[in-house]
């Protein structure tokens, strides 16, 4: 795990990221519905929503990812029809925001948090930032996750996935990887603090938190697994791919095995915590 952080640290310092939406095509409105914290649901357009499954990255940054990316926005403009004046609808104000497809269908889902981070003595601490962030997966504690997109030469290059987890019926959800605070003399601390975080989510459910410490272990051969896997899986694509087209769909693999070891550790703390 040590390695693989040492390696999206020196990326975090290698590359910018941009807001160019590669998921929605920069459309200037989309269809959504809005679920309201006072338990109202608005249907209607937002405008300008530039939160993208994948956020390309191409130059240099540094530090509050979230806010420069765009998951950390105070206000959104809403309309009920294409037509109609613009509501201001306040962070504070809205509960969760679900893309939906030409087909009214449910297509993707934002919910709104607030974020803890865990420090390098294994504290605890409120980041005082507000987010909406796209849900991965569902269940007793909700997996979300950043997929950030590296290009070279006009071409997918790889990715990186920082996730983020949050019970349910909390308001709060803890940085499980937190790039915000990596630097080369903490790189030490990056598996305590993920641990912390993971127990936080999980220490309902003793069966799971009290194993947590071989499950960590375990997990990091599980990310070990799904990156060579996921290599794999995209040389077999470039085989079949012409004239390098295979960027979008090696995107959604390297997100699906990026992804994979959080979904496969929250789906055994929901078998284990069945009730």
């Amino acid at each position: 795990m040590k390695k693989l952080i040492v390696l999206l640290f020196i990326f975090s310092f290698s590359f910018v990221f941009s807001q160019e939406d590669v998921y929605f095509g920069k459309k200037a409105s989309i269809p959504v519905e809005i679920i309201m914290e006072n338990g109202e649901v608005k249907t209607g357009f937002l405008q300008n929503f530039q939160n993208p499954k994948y956020v390309y990255a191409d130059m240099l940054l540094l530090g509050n990812i979230e806010k420069k990316l765009r998951f950390e926005i105070d206000e959104f403009n809403f309309k009920e029809e294409q037509s109609s004046a613009v509501e201001k609808i306040g962070i504070n104000d809205l509960k969760r925001i679900v893309i939906l497809g030409k087909d009214g269908s449910e297509k993707l889902v934002y919910d709104k948090m607030k974020l803890k981070t865990i420090n390098v003595k294994g504290e605890i601490l409120d980041v005082k930032k507000t987010v909406v962030l796209p849900l991965e997966q569902e269940g007793k504690t909700n997996l979300y996750g950043i997929n950030i997109v590296f290009v070279q030469n006009n071409r997918y290059n790889n990715n990186i996935y920082l996730p983020y987890m949050k019970k349910a019926d909390e308001e709060y959800g803890y940085i499980v990887i937190d790039l915000n605070r990596v630097n080369f003399f903490n790189l030490g601390k990056i598996d305590d603090k993920l641990k912390k975080a993971i127990y936080e989510v999980t220490k309902d459910c003793a069966p799971f938190s009290d194993n947590l410490d071989v499950r960590i272990k375990e997990f990091e051969d599980d990310v070990k697994t799904a990156r060579k896997e996921g290599f794999a899986k995209k040389k077999e694509l470039r085989k079949i791919a012409k004239n390098g087209g295979e960027g979008f769909d090696a995107m959604k693999i390297d997100h699906e095995y990026s992804s994979m070891p959080y979904r496969e550790l929250l789906d055994e703390y929901e078998q284990k915590c069945k009730k």
